[in-house]
């Protein structure tokens, strides 16, 4: 296998999928409330939907990884990207946006998990150099949102979708010359390693649980303390910037594994509380910056935790539970925060994840996970 060819590929991929997503997702929930009328339930629904298909597909993905040619797998989640977002050009309803976005979902659990995979065994610096792709695409791509906006979100949509087209070209011309050997796959083995990562899976489904309700839940919100979507752009602008430094020298955070994470979770909670107490574009740029270095650190760090030590043969399958674990979080926090902002008030979210992430990180602290993944 060509390294160089498939990093290059790999990185195109990361760049295209960022721009397209960073373009039109952030605005996902404002379309939602402004044009088909959404309550906060229904964001949540429309959230969930996108992120329910990640709890169990990423699995399956996993496995078809280490049996099959991974960049053909890679192929058809750009696809599936592709046509999930053009078709957001026509919706006019909420049970038709919730069902685009579990196709999207779906074609996630298919991108993520094949292009980890093909990435995972060079270390975190090549993990963070592909994630800072993708952020540096997901950085610009609100700023691209901004700008379109004034054309509709039906261009919005159709344009966001086009920015993939250069990721399918490379693809198609990179997976013809790379293939994968059948292998028996062992879910023993599996199950063997998750039963000495559990409290690390608990703290990446706390991870992935904030990050949906920042993208799913707190546009919405935002929107409804009276900052505009021009200014929600910026502000994921803002997140971007910090999560493209923070890839920068995320290496050298590595090396702190356990306490990294613990770091990094206190850091999110933190966030939380503070959108809790203030609702100001300053305030939440605050949030934002301390959002994308807690995000930034977490990813590359927890996935080559979890797949330290692990055979060849079972690393496409470690990468899907990986990310199924991610989904967990990512497909239940948008509905739960959603009914719990229709029910109990629209900040008590943000209230309840920090006294979560306050909890979690205090099990994980002295249950002894914090020295035994960082020796």
């Amino acid at each position: 296998m060509n390294d160089g060819r498939v990093f290059f590929t790999l990185y195109v991929t990361a760049l295209s999928m960022g721009l397209a997503y960073g373009t039109h997702a952030p605005l996902i929930p404002v379309f939602a409330r402004d044009m088909l009328g959404a309550n906060y339930t229904e964001v949540g629904l429309i959230g969930m939907s996108n992120y329910l298909p990640y709890a169990f597909f990423p699995f399956f993905v996993g496995i078809l990884l280490d049996r099959f040619n991974r960049m053909l797998i890679l192929l058809l989640g750009l696809v599936m990207a592709l046509t999930s977002i053009a078709a957001l050009s026509m919706v006019d309803s909420i049970m038709y946006l919730a069902l685009l976005r579990g196709v999207s979902g779906i074609a996630h659990a298919f991108f993520w998990p094949s292009a980890e995979s093909m990435i995972v065994g060079k270390g975190v610096k090549s993990i963070s150099r592909f994630t800072l792709l993708w952020v540096v695409g997901y950085m610009v791509g609100p700023l691209i949102g901004s700008s379109l906006f004034n054309l509709g979100y039906t261009m919005l949509f159709i344009y966001s979708s086009l920015m993939i087209l250069p990721a399918l070209v490379c693809i198609s011309i990179t997976y013809k010359g790379i293939d994968y050997a059948n292998r028996r796959i062992s879910i023993r083995g599996i199950k063997s390693i998750l039963r000495d990562r559990i409290l690390l899976a608990l703290m990446i489904m706390y991870y992935s649980a904030s990050f949906a309700i920042v993208l799913s839940i707190l546009p919405s919100y935002m929107n409804d303390n009276g900052i505009d979507e021009q200014s929600i752009g910026y502000l994921f602008f803002v997140f971007g910037i910090a999560r493209l430094i923070t890839l920068t020298t995320v290496h050298k955070i590595a090396a702190l594994e356990g306490k990294g994470i613990a770091i990094a979770s206190i850091v999110i909670a933190l966030a939380m509380l503070n959108i809790y107490m203030y609702v100001t574009p300053y305030t939440i740029s605050l949030s934002m910056l301390a959002f994308g270095f807690a995000f930034s650190v977490y990813f590359p760090v927890t996935l080559s935790m979890m797949a330290r030590g692990v055979s060849s043969s079972l690393v496409g399958s470690i990468v899907g539970v990986y990310e199924t674990i991610f989904g967990i979080g990512w497909a239940s926090a948008p509905l739960l925060s959603g009914i719990t902002a229709d029910t109990l008030g629209t900040d008590t979210p943000y209230l309840l994840i920090f006294i979560l992430g306050i909890g979690l990180t205090a099990l994980y602290i002295l249950k002894g996970d914090l020295h035994r993944t960082s020796s």
